[in-house]
């Protein structure tokens, strides 16, 4: 091994990918899987990563004053993970951070390793003053400025939320194990967690855990969900012997949740546009043993009424659009940098187009579930009066008494639910349900498809 260590090298490496609008989660997935690294050093590949993604703003203006030339993209994140490990982290002593960027550097480009050098030692007990709150808290400035009018003195709080390392939230596959069994078997290694007051389903853990290294999860007993996306499956209110379409499945968090909710007893059908998403789904779905019920296809939005026709009907449909994922930075890091203002807007035609074609197979009675990590306008209550205005026969119904607990009703607004960053300990999520209440189309105007 280097003596500037792997877990630098591969956090470079991830951050390359990043830049090439690799996804944070799948970077970091194939610096995992490119070599056997120690526990130590998984955990300082992902603070490294995750760290820079989140301070970035701040860490280049801490540099800003000591550097004079245009820096290639590597020297950049070197320059900038040593800066997050001096003014964020204190395990490993200055002068050992300070040593391991010069070799890093040498290693790669040995003409800048003097600059990196004194980069480092000159900044290291630098503060920038009078910082933007958007630099303070590493937002882009268009964010912020949108938020500000929205928030007012919330947006501080809102920012520093984005900021923290999120909590690792379990959601126990009730089929198989119960909380209290989870809990217990966290107890005996020693691991720090405890039940959430929101969900009855869901464990907040506080202690370190590899769920590589955790059996329950091999097993299937566990997921990893955040305690907002469980809350959607419980609003569509899963039954035994429901015909559910889960119309933008993923690879399948909410499908099997769904399933594990009505003990496999329900039909489900899961709908994604990625055959590779797919066949992730159903692997997981073995995990959880919950695959019985359970079939899959692939769709888009406007070919899904071709693929699905008109012979078939749901009584419950959920569609978890496609977002900006603004509701959850705290976890989806690399999401501040890849938006702009105009992605709203821009979502909203595929947004529409997936909530019409779930309103079109939802047989009438039904219940269809709109939900978003984003906390937007544009991709929340705009697309539901969109939708509403459009089909006669939708309204909303309120989410209330499908929530697990009543301590989340003060994030009703007019019946949908909308988590703000951080509140409950969790992360930004809306949530709509509408009703389909007549038995021809509704629709109002000749532009609903």
């Amino acid at each position: 091994m280097k003596a500037w260590g792997v877990a630098r090298q591969e956090a470079l490496l991830a951050l390359g990918r990043v830049r090439n609008n690799v996804p944070v989660a799948e970077a970091l997935t194939a610096s995992h899987h490119a070599t056997n690294l120690s526990a130590k050093d998984r955990a300082l590949l992902t603070q490294l990563v995750y760290g820079v993604l989140r301070q970035r703003r701040y860490l280049d203006a801490v540099m800003e004053p000591f550097v004079r030339q245009e820096l290639e993209p590597d020297i950049r994140d070197i320059l900038r993970m040593g800066f997050y490990q001096l003014k964020f982290l204190s395990r490993i002593p200055a002068y050992a951070v300070v040593n391991a960027a010069v070799e890093q550097t040498k290693a790669i480009q040995p003409k800048a390793s003097r600059l990196v050098n004194a980069v480092l030692r000159r900044g290291q007990q630098y503060e920038p003053a009078n910082l933007t709150l958007a630099v303070q808290y590493s937002h882009p400035d268009w964010l912020v400025a949108r938020w500000a009018e929205r928030f007012g003195s919330r947006l501080p709080e809102i920012l520093a939320e984005n900021n923290k390392i999120p909590p690792l939230t379990l959601r126990v596959n009730r089929t198989k194990a119960s909380r209290d069994e989870i809990l217990e078997e966290l107890r005996q290694l020693n691991i720090e967690a405890e039940p959430s007051q929101y969900v009855p389903e869901a464990i907040r853990v506080m202690g370190s855990l590899w769920l590589e290294d955790f059996p329950w999860f091999q097993k299937g007993w566990v997921s990893v969900q955040d305690e907002s996306g469980m809350l959607v499956s419980h609003v569509l209110d899963p039954q035994p012997g429901d015909r559910i379409l889960d119309l933008t499945a993923g690879v399948g968090g909410k499908t099997g949740h769904l399933a594990e909710l009505t003990h496999g007893q329900a039909k489900i059908l899961a709908v994604d546009a990625s055959a590779p998403r797919l066949t992730l789904l159903r692997k997981n779905l073995e995990r959880l043993g919950v695959i019985e019920g359970v079939t899959s296809q692939i769709g888009y939005a406007k070919s899904i009424l071709a693929t699905i026709g008109r012979t078939q009907a749901f009584n419950k449909v959920l569609v978890d659009a496609p977002c900006s994922n603004l509701g959850v930075l705290r976890r989806r890091v690399d999401a501040r940098w890849r938006k702009q203002e105009q992605n709203l807007v821009e979502n909203q035609t595929l947004q529409r187009d997936l909530l019409a074609a779930a309103i079109d197979v939802t047989e009438s009675g039904g219940t269809i579930v709109y939900s978003t990590c984003s906390i937007e306008p544009e991709e929340t209550t705009e697309v539901v009066a969109t939708i509403v205005e459009q089909f006669a026969n939708v309204h909303t119904d309120s989410v209330i008494p499908y929530l697990p607990s009543p301590l989340l009703n003060a994030a009703s607004t007019d019946g949908m639910l909308t988590i703000v960053p951080g509140d409950y300990g969790m992360d930004g999520f809306f949530i709509a349900r509408l009703l389909k209440d007549a038995e021809d189309d509704g629709v109002k105007g000749n532009d609903a498809n």
